[in-house]
């Protein structure tokens, strides 16, 4: 039962003291406010809410496997990703067969729930007209994103021959805990949700006429996830529309040949000041969360690094990833991030979760000249300038003055590339590779997996097939166990070649 996996009622004692608390397991917030407040300590702050489904970059082509003889105090990292990585059947079985458990269904369905009952409740509570809008537009946005990340976690890819019929997820429009049996609803439905929740948080945003802050959802964020919802639905108009509308709020892009002023920061020669995910990034729209990653930890004798495939993306001069200045932190001989020192993206794209200010997790202008870019690649014609002309934007501030140049209109197929191509390099380990793979082609992958750290030289191999089954995982068992009624999408058994 969804309500199950999500809370029984509103279980929320740890938000703040604004909260009269009238049972052990019910709270009644009096006001449009103490909903914003509930909003941020449930939802943005909550370290349910943004440390999950870490796995999404272990399941790509952007990550290899590193494995070494385990160091005192050192951890094998690969053992926890073991079933994302080789695309199990059962892939939250870590490699010694114990449950990792998947989280993010409860998550999800947990901040669905707190949507609903916002929705239903804040018009009645004290506030100004104002603060209710952007409480409902809030709650709006955050029912739209946990839909959007569970159909594509746990929903069957877009196909437009099949999509009609092709596997959603459940929808729950529960206000607070009931005993009901759910079942998958099509994904043209899901996205049909999505949409609309998105379309009503757009009037609220407007409505509550706020200034945006990156801290919250805001109407510049709502109209990339918007544009991106449709890109993934082959809406190509109306993802151009909702990138416009994003890219006419904030078009801005940070130019990585100029350093970003960093509050409170004294040395300013430190490094610290290059990371990028932070808060006075021009081009962060929206920073929801921030988790340490242990999939990709450094100090680790086994982790899953960036892959030579997605290293031998960048080229000389860009900043992305420009190693002229030891750009790679080496350990024991591996290429343990993307960069450190001359380049701006490590795995992390930030610095450790010791360092404040720190944005994992982030809506940017880039993704909205991304996404335009690509709807008029596919509509393909007049158009295709125009995608290339998105492209140069967000190369000619991530490349040095004297190695840029002009990317030239080409063939439809050309065009089309080379925004797929701009897309992986920008938005790497932004938990958008994966989710891409199963839009596009949903090619082959192979992974290599050492079994045992001891010997090196014994390698396992596994393989994604094209058009894999396993592009879709399967309910997390703590889930279906509890209702088997929910079909379940079967995967295939994966044995190592």
């Amino acid at each position: 039962m969804i309500a199950a996996g999500v809370s029984a009622g509103l279980l929320l004692t740890s938000c703040g003291k604004f909260l009269e608390e009238y049972s052990q397991d019910e709270i009644r917030p009096n006001s449009a406010s103490d909903y914003l407040e509930l909003i941020a300590g449930e939802i943005y702050y909550s370290t349910n809410s943004t440390n999950v489904n870490n796995y999404l970059d272990i399941m790509t082509d952007d990550c290899g496997e590193f494995a070494s003889d385990p160091l005192f105090g050192m951890s094998d990292n690969r053992s926890a990703g073991f079933g994302y990585y080789t695309w199990q059947p059962s892939p939250e079985h870590q490699f010694t067969g114990t449950l990792n458990s998947d989280r993010a269904w409860a998550t999800y369905y947990h901040q669905i729930l707190t949507a609903n009952m916002i929705l239903y409740d804040v018009d009645d509570k004290n506030g100004t007209d104002q603060e209710k809008a952007q409480a409902k537009a809030e709650a709006y946005m955050v029912r739209a994103f946990a839909y959007f990340m569970l159909v594509n976690l746990y929903g069957e890819p877009y196909d437009p021959e099949k999509f009609p019929d092709a596997l959603g997820v459940p929808i729950n429009d529960l206000i607070g805990s009931e005993n009901r049996k759910f079942q998958r609803e099509s994904a043209a439905r899901i996205y049909e949700q999505i949409l609309s929740d998105g379309e009503n948080a757009l009037v609220q945003f407007e409505a509550a006429g706020h200034d945006a802050t990156i801290y919250r959802w805001n109407a510049a964020a709502a109209n990339v996830l918007l544009s991106r919802v449709c890109l993934y639905i082959h809406d190509w108009d109306r993802a151009i529309s909702y990138a416009d509308a994003a890219l006419g709020m904030n078009a801005n892009l940070w130019n990585f040949n100029t350093k970003l002023e960093e509050e409170g920061v004294g040395d300013e020669d430190s490094d610290r000041e290059e990371y990028f995910l932070r808060k006075n990034n021009p081009e962060i729209l929206f920073s929801f969360g921030y988790g340490p990653n242990n999939y990709h930890a450094e100090a680790a004798c086994g982790m899953f690094p960036a892959s030579e495939d997605l290293l031998s993306m960048f080229i000389e001069g860009d900043l992305r990833l420009d190693d002229t200045d030891g750009a790679y932190i080496r350990y024991l001989g591996a290429d343990m991030t993307i960069m450190s020192g001359g380049g701006r993206y490590t795995q992390y794209k930030g610095y450790s979760s010791s360092d404040t200010g720190v944005h994992g997790k982030a809506i940017r202008t880039a993704e909205a000249y991304l996404n335009r870019a690509e709807a008029y690649a596919m509509k393909g014609g007049e158009n295709l300038q125009d995608a290339i002309d998105d492209i140069n934007m967000i190369r000619r501030n991530r490349f040095t003055p004297e190695t840029y140049s002009d990317l030239a209109v080409g063939t439809q197929e050309e065009v089309i590339r080379a925004v797929r191509d701009e897309r992986r390099r920008e938005l790497c380990f932004e938990e958008h590779r994966w989710f891409d793979l199963r839009r596009w082609d949903r090619p082959s992958i192979t992974h290599t997996f050492t079994p045992d750290v001891a010997d090196l030289s014994i390698t396992q191999t596994y393989v994604l097939e094209e058009n894999d089954p396993a592009y879709t995982l399967p309910i997390p068992e703590e889930v279906y166990e509890r209702d088997t009624d929910i079909e379940n999408i079967s995967r295939p058994a994966r044995n190592p070649r």
